[in-house]
């Protein structure tokens, strides 16, 4: 099976079905920038966090799941925000949903920089993860809306590109901010370059022309706030657990969790069978196609954010790096990340969408291997030598990220393929939020027994298992294309 290239549009969840469609006006082209400079902010305060952490838990004196929940926070009320945001857009405006998120990014993002203690610190994070959700989902939206053909294709590709900047500059921009501010003040002046990232959205944002839907879907906000709490209680649930012994307060959480995810389950089906709209329909979840992205895109991300968020700690507290060193190392795996991205339409075409993801799955099997090995055994040099198995490592995840959206979007029935790509973007940041939980917790007990070094090659070797479960499901979507 072929997949078009308007097929392979990433489509956010409510935006590819809202029925509107518009020509871009050639006398009169629409403003996008402030769109792209939030795609860019997105990535850029997940990242900007990663390369803080060990400055914010020196300056705060937090533990270590405190640490995690900095990360897992955001990425959690992130993603289960999305849909539901998503959907407002569409009722009441893409354009002013997109200036209100970023407007309150510009306020919490402050207050993240100037958080006066741990408290303080989680609940702004919390907030800027609810922010980013408000912002997201109206940016492909905006651009279905007011472009088509080549110019909708162009501007697709120029989000992608600027979200791996994100990536990027987070890392590098953060990491000189720190090291020349230094640890009390350096990740103040980190997390508050994101509210001036978002200043420059917001003031764009006034630029930009109103759309929305003609057939929006209704809200489903019980849905979204039995999921929010799904979500949340099992990140800081699964964070506490590894180091606490799991009682009381770990525990209970995950109950409440469970119990939150179960009862979600159920009112979706009674949404559905009662003729309402819920957030993630069950008929959409029961396409193979569907929950089988969901699924990748949970595994690819939960080891992609506890592999940053462990690097990090490894870099500047294992080795005693500065912060600039840290994300200056990621440059070239960076760099390839980038460089594959653009070639992924070119091998998509030639290997298929699915097949492409497995040439991706082995070569970042390969460069964890690799990076294991390097960290067990390079001592001095370290950074150099990451270099070789970075860049393997950075093209295999390009590889096997990059098709999947459009693959799952191609292979869906038309009357789901918008909404699917708007769950995998929700899982994605469900992956970061309990990867870097679950897992950075598990890397916090192996540096205790075996010291930074040991304990990231063993969190690599636990990510190749990640990474076996996304090629098995890039196989089963192989063959789901060929049928």
């Amino acid at each position: 099976m072929r997949i078009s290239p308007e097929q392979s549009i990433p489509a956010s969840a409510p935006a590819a079905t809202s029925g509107v469609s518009a020509e871009a006006d050639p006398t009169s082209p629409p403003t996008l920038w402030p769109l792209h400079v939030g795609a860019f902010l997105a990535t850029y305060m997940f990242s900007v966090s990663n390369v803080a952490i060990p400055a914010v838990n020196a300056a705060l004196r937090i533990d270590d799941s405190t640490s995690a929940l900095v990360v897992g926070l955001f990425s959690a009320a992130f993603g289960a925000g999305l849909i539901l945001c998503g959907r407002i857009g569409d009722r009441f405006g893409r354009r002013r949903l997109f200036v209100v998120g970023t407007a309150a990014l510009v306020v919490i993002s402050t207050c993240v920089g100037l958080a006066p203690g741990p408290l303080a610190l989680l609940l702004a994070r919390t907030l800027q993860g609810l922010a980013a959700a408000v912002m997201m989902p109206q940016i492909l939206a905006s651009f279905q809306h007011a472009l088509s053909g080549h110019a909708r294709l162009r501007a697709i590709s120029l989000f992608g590109a600027f979200s791996g900047v994100g990536t990027v500059g987070g890392q590098i921009v953060g990491g000189a901010l720190i090291s020349a501010f230094g640890e009390t003040w350096g990740w103040r002046a980190a997390f508050l370059s994101c509210g001036a990232v978002a200043l420059a959205a917001f003031l764009g944002s006034l630029r930009l022309t109103e759309s929305r839907s003609t057939h929006a879907s209704p809200l489903d906000v019980p849905g979204a706030v039995l999921l929010g709490v799904g979500m949340v209680g099992l990140v800081i649930g699964l964070a506490l657990g590894p180091v606490s012994g799991w009682l009381p307060l770990p525990l209970a959480l995950l109950i409440v969790a469970v119990l939150a995810l179960i009862a979600f389950a159920v009112w979706q089906k009674v949404a559905e069978a009662r003729g309402r709209h819920p957030l993630i329909p069950p008929q959409v979840v029961r396409v193979p196609a569907a929950w089988i992205g969901m699924l990748m895109s949970f595994m690819f991300f939960g080891g992609f954010g506890a592999f940053l968020y462990n690097f990090a700690l490894t870099t500047q507290v294992g080795h005693g790096d500065p912060a600039i060193v840290s994300g200056l190392t990621l440059g070239a795996f960076a760099a390839s990340f980038l460089v594959a991205s653009l070639l992924v339409p070119r091998l998509s075409r030639r290997f298929t969408g699915p097949g492409t993801m497995l040439l991706g799955t082995g070569l970042q099997i390969l460069g964890l291997i690799g990076t294991a090995s390097v960290a067990q055994f390079a001592d001095a040099g370290w950074n150099v030598w990451f270099q070789l198995p970075g860049v393997i490592l950075g093209a295999g995840q390009a590889l096997q990220f990059g098709p999947l959206v459009g693959t799952v979007v191609g292979a869906v029935p038309n009357r789901v393929a918008g909404l699917s790509g708007g769950l995998i973007s929700t899982m994605q940041q469900a992956g970061i939020a309990v990867g870097v939980a679950l897992l950075g917790a598990l890397f916090h007990i192996f540096t205790v027994r075996f010291g930074f070094d040991t304990a990231f090659s063993l969190a690599c070797l636990i990510q190749i298992l990640l990474a076996l479960g996304f090629g098995a499901g890039a196989a089963r979507l192989l063959r789901l294309t060929r049928l």
